[in-house]
C-alpha cells in the first residue's frame, strides 16, 4: 500500500507492523534519561490490546479523555483509539503547582467533549481521581490504565472509518479564549502528515526526529508521534524495510527533563544523529540563556537538517543568537525552518524551502502600524521572519478582517486558509453561524478558516505580524503586545526571555493604559526596580508608549499554554483578581486609583 492510498490513520501502523515488525518505531527517554524502546510490531500489538479494552465499554465515535503523561503508553493509546474507532481527546494532566487553574481547564475539556472514558496509567489512576471533586462526571467515568491493557494479535477489530470521520479532538491552547475541541478527521491527519513529510524532506531510510514537545500539544502529537509512523520504516512502493532496524524514525524525550536541563535537547540531537528537531521560539531562547559552554563538550549538531520553529512569534534575534552560540558545534543557520500553523488547520499551514536559509526582512515600523509592509534598510526597523508558503493543495489569503475584502501583497490583514488540512470545525459548534471555519471569499466555492492571526505576503513569503485579538490600540495606533514584550526584555539584563505579558487596563477616565507583567530569576527588589525604570524608559523612547503599570512577578507568574504562548488575557484577569504576586512594581497615579480603590 502506498501512502497516498491510506484511507485512515489506523492503516500506517498496521502496514509497518506487517512489513517491519522487528524494526524500532520509537525510543522514549524518561525523566532520568533511561531508554524505553518499542518496535512497530510491539506497538501494533499494544495498540490492539488497548483497543480491545476500550471496546468492552465504548463504541466507535465515543470520546476518550487521554490523561496520560508523555511516553510510550501515550503512543499506544493514540493508535489504540484509531484501531477502535474511538475519538481521543487531548488533555494535559493537572499541574500540582497550579492545581485549581489546570483542573478547571481539564473539566471544561471533559464537559465539552462529553467524555465517559478516562485513559491514564496505573500509578496515576488513584492520584488523578483524588483531585476530582465529588459529583463531577469524571468520578463516575470508566477509568482505563493504558499500561495495564494486555497486548493482542487480534486485528479483526480494527475499525475502517471513512476519511471524513473524526479521528481526534485537539483542544486549542486557550491562549486567547477557553479551549475548544478542533475536530480533526482522518483525512486531515493524513494530508498534514503528507505535507510535513514532503516539506521536511523526510527520507524513509535516514530521517530521525528528536522531539520533546508534550504529546497533548499538536506539535508533539502530529509532528513527533504520527509523522514518524506515517513515513515509517518501509519503502512502501516495494513493501520492504530500508532503514537500519535499530534506528527508529523518532526519539521522544520527557519534556520536563529538557525544560530542567535544556542541554539534553541538543545532546539528544547529537547522540542519536537526529535530522529533524525543533520547538517554539522560547525553546531556542532557553538554550541560549541557560546552556553553558562547559555543558557542550563533545556536542555534534552537524546531522541537524531541519530545525523547525513555530507555535508563537518567531524572532530573528533568537535564531541569530542560537546559530552564533551553537555554530561551533556543527549547527548550520540554514537548518532553521520557520513555519506557520495552528490546531484548526491540523498543524502546519506554510513552510519555507528546505534548500535555502530562512527569509528575514526588515519593515518600516510606522508602515506596519498602518497595516502595510514596506521594506526598510534601517538597522532599528523590525525584522520579521518569513514562514514560507502553502503547498498546491491549500490557499492562504490575506483579508481585511472588517470588510472581508481580499488584500494585495504587502497589505496586512487576517490570514485565511482553505484546503484539506483545515479541520472539520469545533466540537459542538456545528450550529454556530459565526464559525471561523465558514468564512467566504467572492468566486470561491470552498469556505475558508479565519485564523485570527495577522500577516502579509511579501515576495511570495508569508510574514506573521501578530494576533488580531491581542492588538492594543493606543491613541489610534495599533501595537502588537509581543513587540512591547520583546523590547522590554531587551532593555536590561534581569527579565526572563519570553516571560512577559503586555495588555490593556482602563484608567479612571476610561481611557486605555498599557500594563506589563514580567518574570525574572532575580529576587533583588532594588535591582528589579531599577530594571523596571529601564524598561519604562526604553518602551517610551522607542515605541512612544508610556507604560502605566510595570511589574515583576514571582517565578511562573506569567501564565503560558503548553506550547509556550503567553496567555495575556488570563494574565490580566489574574492580576486584577490579585492572584499574581509581585516582587517589584510601579504604577502611574491614575491607574493606582482604579487598582487600589481603597
Amino acid at each position: 500500500m502506498r501512502r497516498q492510498d491510506y484511507r485512515h490513520f489506523a492503516e500506517p501502523l498496521a502496514v509497518h507492523a506487517e512489513g517491519a515488525a522487528d524494526f524500532l518505531a520509537f525510543i522514549y527517554l524518561d525523566d532520568d534519561w533511561n531508554e524505553h524502546k518499542i518496535t512497530f510490531g510491539e506497538l501494533h500489538e499494544r495498540a490492539l490490546g488497548f483497543a480491545h479494552d476500550l471496546l468492552t465499554s465504548a463504541r466507535p465515535g465515543d470520546r476518550a479523555l487521554l490523561l496520560l503523561p508523555p511516553g510510550l503508553d501515550y503512543v499506544a493509546a493514540i493508535f489504540g483509539c484509531f484501531y477502535a474507532g474511538v475519538i481521543g481527546v487531548s488533555a494535559p494532566p493537572p499541574d500540582p503547582r497550579r492545581l485549581e487553574r489546570t483542573l478547571g481547564r481539564l473539566f471544561r475539556i471533559a464537559d465539552s467533549a462529553g467524555t465517559k472514558i478516562v485513559v491514564t496509567t496505573t500509578p496515576f489512576v488513584e492520584v488523578a481521581k483524588s483531585t476530582i471533586p465529588e459529583g463531577h462526571s469524571l468520578r463516575s467515568a470508566r477509568w482505563i490504565a493504558a499500561d495495564a491493557s494486555p497486548s493482542s494479535s487480534d486485528a479483526s477489530i480494527i475499525a475502517d472509518p471513512r476519511p471524513s470521520d473524526i479521528a481526534f479532538l485537539q483542544y486549542t491552547s486557550g491562549s486567547t479564549s477557553d479551549p475548544r475541541g478542533v475536530k480533526l478527521t482522518h483525512a486531515n491527519l493524513l494530508d498534514n502528515s503528507r505535507f510535513i513529510a514532503r516539506e521536511f524532506a523526510h527520507d524513509v531510510e535516514n530521517s530521525l526526529g528528536f522531539n520533546w514537545i508534550p504529546p497533548f500539544h499538536d506539535m508533539g502529537l502530529i509532528g513527533a508521534i504520527l509523522q514518524p509512523v506515517y513515513f515509517g520504516g518501509l519503502h512502501l512502493e516495494e513493501a520492504v524495510p530500508v532503514r537500519d532496524p535499530e534506528r527508529p524514525p523518532s526519539v521522544l524525550a520527557a519534556p520536563l527533563a529538557v525544560v530542567k536541563r535544556p542541554i539534553r535537547w541538543l545532546e539528544g540531537v547529537s547522540d542519536y544523529r537526529a535530522t529533524t528537531s525543533g520547538g517554539p521560539n522560547f525553546a531556542y531562547d532557553m538554550c541560549v540563556e541557560r546552556i553553558k559552554e562547559t555543558d557542550c563538550e563533545g556536542l555534534d549538531l552537524s546531522s541537524w537538517e531541519v530545525s523547525f520553529n513555530g507555535a508563537e512569534p518567531i524572532r530573528s534575534a533568537t535564531m541569530t543568537a542560537f546559530a552564533e552560540k551553537f555554530g561551533r558545534y556543527g549547527f548550520r543557520s540554514s537548518s532553521f525552518f520557520p513555519v506557520y500553523g495552528l490546531a484548526e488547520a491540523t498543524l502546519m499551514v506554510t513552510a519555507p524551502s528546505k534548500d535555502r536559509a530562512p527569509e528575514v526582512q526588515r519593515f518600516d515600523s510606522d508602515a506596519l502600524l498602518d497595516g502595510r509592509a514596506i521594506a526598510s534598510e534601517g538597522e532599528n526597523a523590525p525584522a520579521l521572519v518569513g514562514c514560507g508558503s502553502p503547498d498546491e493543495l491549500h490557499r492562504v489569503e490575506i483579508v481585511d478582517p472588517t470588510s472581508g475584502a481580499r488584500l494585495e501583497e504587502g497589505e496586512i490583514g487576517e490570514i485565511w486558509v482553505s484546503g484539506p488540512s483545515v479541520a472539520a470545525g469545533y466540537w459542538g459548534g456545528e450550529a454556530d453561524p459565526e464559525s471561523p471555519f465558514l468564512a467566504a471569499l467572492p468566486a470561491s466555492e470552498k469556505p475558508f478558516l479565519r485564523t485570527g492571526d495577522l500577516g502579509t505576503f511579501y515576495k511570495g513569503e508569508l510574514y506573521v505580524t501578530g494576533r488580531q485579538s491581542d492588538l492594543i490600540i493606543l491613541n489610534g495606533r495599533n501595537h502588537h503586545p509581543h513587540d512591547i514584550e520583546a523590547l522590554a526584555e531587551a532593555a536590561g539584563t534581569l527579565l526572563t526571555p519570553h516571560g512577559s505579558a503586555a495588555f490593556e487596563l482602563l484608567a479612571t477616565d476610561g481611557t486605555p493604559r498599557i500594563a506589563l507583567i514580567a518574570e525574572s530569576t532575580s529576587t533583588d527588589v532594588e535591582a528589579l526596580n531599577e530594571e523596571l525604570l529601564l524598561v519604562r524608559t526604553k518602551v517610551a523612547d522607542e515605541m512612544e508608549i508610556p507604560l502605566s503599570l510595570a511589574a515583576v512577578g514571582v517565578k511562573n507568574a506569567v501564565p503560558k499554554t503548553t506550547s509556550g504562548k503567553i496567555q495575556r488575557r488570563l494574565c490580566r484577569s489574574l492580576f486584577l483578581d490579585g492572584e499574581i504576586e509581585t516582587l517589584a512594581e510601579w504604577r502611574s497615579p491614575d491607574l493606582a486609583k482604579v487598582l487600589d480603590p481603597a
